[in-house]
């Protein structure tokens, strides 16, 4: 079977149009000269058996960043012989490399679920037909899986949990009553694993709902898939049809029938960034090990991951507390020290020799005009990390060696050199940071996923624009960026279009994840909250003010950089501001203390990433990894009328220069505010406040 395009000339138009008007019933009304406008576009594709015979087509048209498929038909004589899936993988292939996806509208009762969620599309929603009988039209889409903004964040993220694939039955179970039939799979929603666990679906669960007789259930279930925070994971489309015969293969082999399990949400699952799929279905679970040896997936109770988990939370390599009382420093290399340092730093598990490393290090500590060359030790001036900066351009700060020594801080020193080398580049008003060190230690390359860059050929890359702008400019500043023809950019093609919709502003997630993901740009006509939160200078000094640190540690000491939390959580009243929801903009106000110079300021700025309120000790075990504080500190807070305080927890913490009371009331025009408690402020205050900081 031939599958081509054709166009206005070719003989087989008339063959689609009398096709066409065979199955105008289910096909709908299509203007003939319409078929000719699609042909001239090239957007017919056919099919032709050995004999040149007509056997069914597919037509198409194309907008913006996707796909539509208007018809798809195989003519009665050609039917069964596996056409409709050579039609669309032509497709498929034709627009995977300029579109996002293909799109289509069907209605419900033409049976033909199976046939579009084989093919690798998924149900997204649904809507009356414009007919008179109104029958439910069902949008399919099927994602080219192309990395965007969505799937960089949804990466990121994974990367900081863990990350768990709930089956369909866990599904259904959180979203019923409590009852004992569904104990087990509610132990997912304790408060405790909030912060540490992220529970996952994929697309193919939204198949199942779409399956459900009853319209109102249907509807129910997908809200409460889209809207509980549960995150879809994308997967690779290029796998996806492999994995469903080798899934089908294998359930066979195991006497598991294709219909007894969602089979389209278990093969996403498999073929999605998870590693671990929960689910009570004894006949998964009896074949466990199996599994995870052919799938590299897996399969485990509920309960049973309560207690890996609780495993796998004593073995993390975070430690933020530890590091803040630590005796630390950053000292530059001198040209001679290249032999000592080596044995710490060079990676012959990566087939790097000590000559290579040697050599590279001698040629930065030779031209010290355009490379800086640091390493941090500990007290006894153990080396602990190697960060090397490349200066040899305006626009771009290179770090040609990034190393941290094996040690129970090395995952947390990675970060932190990443995060202070993103606000060193934007400090001197570099657009970029570029990681091309050819030998990443798997720490190292943690951090960089965790701060979102993007690879580039065998870079990493990650825009870093220190700028205050409208969506507008923003766009504006993307698509130059992006056209610059010596790099690979293209990617900022596509979410400079993301910000310049309309409806983008008004959009406090979607605003708020791209300012994480350009930190420390600001969109200043967002529609981002903004917030003055006054702190003691005690908690400040120890959650993110180095400042006002420095008599305890003396690691990377310039006041314009964060101190070694990634996160840190804060903790007040909820009384007066229950009602407070993240994301939304800190500005630190520095409450004054006889004990600390430069406070009675607003000092830093954060983003919130989460606003929780609940019993101090609920809180504090949940985040008790990333505090300084004890259960009697956040007890002492102010309690509401339920014992409940709140936690903010949040991060991409940057310190500004000091902007004293007398100023902030200048700009409020408020000369008697002190700052008591939080303190909204507009886009415009806050545009002011943070620019005379950063000047």
């Amino acid at each position: 079977m031939k599958i081509q395009s054709i166009d206005n000339k070719s003989r087989y138009l008339q063959d689609v149009i009398q096709l066409w008007g065979q199955n105008r019933t289910t096909l709908g009304l299509f203007p003939k000269d319409a078929f000719k406008e699609r042909a001239t576009k090239q957007e017919i594709l056919i099919a032709i058996d050995s004999e040149a015979e007509f056997a069914g087509y597919l037509l198409f048209r194309t907008s913006y960043n996707r796909v539509t498929i208007v018809h798809l038909c195989i003519a009665p004589s050609h039917r069964g012989k596996g056409i409709t899936k050579k039609l669309i993988n032509k497709l498929k292939k034709i627009t995977k490399d300029t579109y996002e996806g293909i799109g289509l509208y069907c209605r419900n009762d033409y049976g033909l679920d199976n046939m579009w969620s084989g093919n690798g599309f998924i149900p997204k929603g649904a809507k009356p037909g414009r007919g008179k009988d109104g029958k439910t039209l069902t949008y399919w889409w099927c994602d080219y899986g192309h990395p965007n903004l969505l799937s960089i964040v949804i990466n990121q993220k994974l990367e900081s949990k863990l990350c768990v694939v709930i089956d369909s039955q866990i599904f259904f179970d959180l979203y019923a009553d409590d009852s004992l039939d569904n104990e087990e799979s509610k132990l997912l929603l304790a408060n405790w694993l909030e912060s540490e666990l992220e529970l996952c679906i994929t697309d193919g669960l939204f198949i199942q709902i779409n399956s459900i007789d009853n319209e109102k259930e249907r509807k129910l279930y997908r809200q409460f898939a889209e809207h509980q925070q549960f995150t879809v994971l994308p997967c690779k489309p290029d796998d996806l049809d492999d994995y469903q015969e080798k899934l089908q293969q294998f359930l066979s082999q195991k006497s598991i029938s294709k219909s007894e399990i969602n089979f389209h949400h278990l093969v996403r699952a498999i073929v999605s960034d998870s590693h671990i799929f929960v689910t009570r279905d004894s006949r998964l679970l009896n074949i466990a090990n199996e599994f995870y040896e052919y799938f590299k997936l897996s399969v485990i109770r509920p309960d049973n991951l309560i207690v890996q988990f609780n495993e796998f939370t004593r073995n993390t390599k975070y430690q933020p507390t530890r590091l803040s009382g630590s005796s630390l420093e950053q000292v530059a290399i001198k040209k001679g020290e290249e032999e000592a340092i080596t044995n710490y730093f060079y990676c012959p598990d990566q087939n790097e020799t000590k000559a290579q490393f040697q050599q590279k290090l001698r040629r930065f500590l030779t031209n010290p005009e355009n490379f800086i060359c640091f390493k941090v030790v500990d007290a006894e001036n153990k080396p602990l990390a190697l960060i090397v900066y490349g200066k040899h351009n305006d626009y771009e700060l290179e770090i040609p060696i990034i190393r941290v020594a094996d040690s129970p801080l090395s995952t947390t020193l990675a970060q932190h050199l990443i995060f202070k080398s993103i606000l060193h580049s934007a400090g001197e008003n570099r657009q970029s940071t570029i990681i091309n060190d050819c030998f990443l230690q798997e720490q190292v390359n943690q951090a960089i996923q965790e701060y979102q860059f993007i690879q580039v050929n065998d870079n990493f890359l990650r825009l870093n624009l220190a700028v205050v702008e409208t969506a507008d400019q923003l766009s504006k500043r993307l698509k130059k960026i992006a056209s610059n023809p010596e790099k690979q950019y293209r990617f900022f093609i596509q979410l400079a279009k993301s910000i310049k919709q309309e409806s983008f502003i008004h959009n406090i997630q979607d605003s708020a994840n791209i300012e994480r993901f350009l930190f420390p740009t600001k969109i200043i006509d967002a529609e981002i909250p903004n917030y003055i939160i006054p702190i003691q200078a005690k908690w400040a000094k120890d959650l993110f003010d180095e400042g006002l640190a420095n008599q305890h540690l003396s690691l990377f000491a310039a006041k314009s950089e964060l101190a070694f939390n990634k996160e840190a959580v804060y903790y007040r009243s909820a009384k007066t501001y229950g009602k407070l929801k993240a994301p939304f903009r800190i500005l630190w106000y520095v409450s004054i203390d006889p004990s600390y110079a430069h406070v009675g300021a607003i000092r830093a700025c954060s983003l919130a990433d989460e606003v929780i309120i609940d019993k101090p000790e609920n809180l504090f075990q949940i985040f008790q990894r990333l505090g300084v504080y004890k259960l009697s500190d956040i007890s002492s807070i102010n309690q509401d009328k339920d014992n409940n305080i709140m936690a903010i927890r949040f991060s991409y913490t940057e310190l500004l220069n000091k902007i004293e009371l007398r100023t902030i009331q200048k700009i409020l025009n408020n000369p008697k505010i002190t700052f008591q408690s939080l303190y909204r402020v507009d886009n415009h205050v806050f545009k002011q406040l943070y620019s005379s900081s950063t000047k």
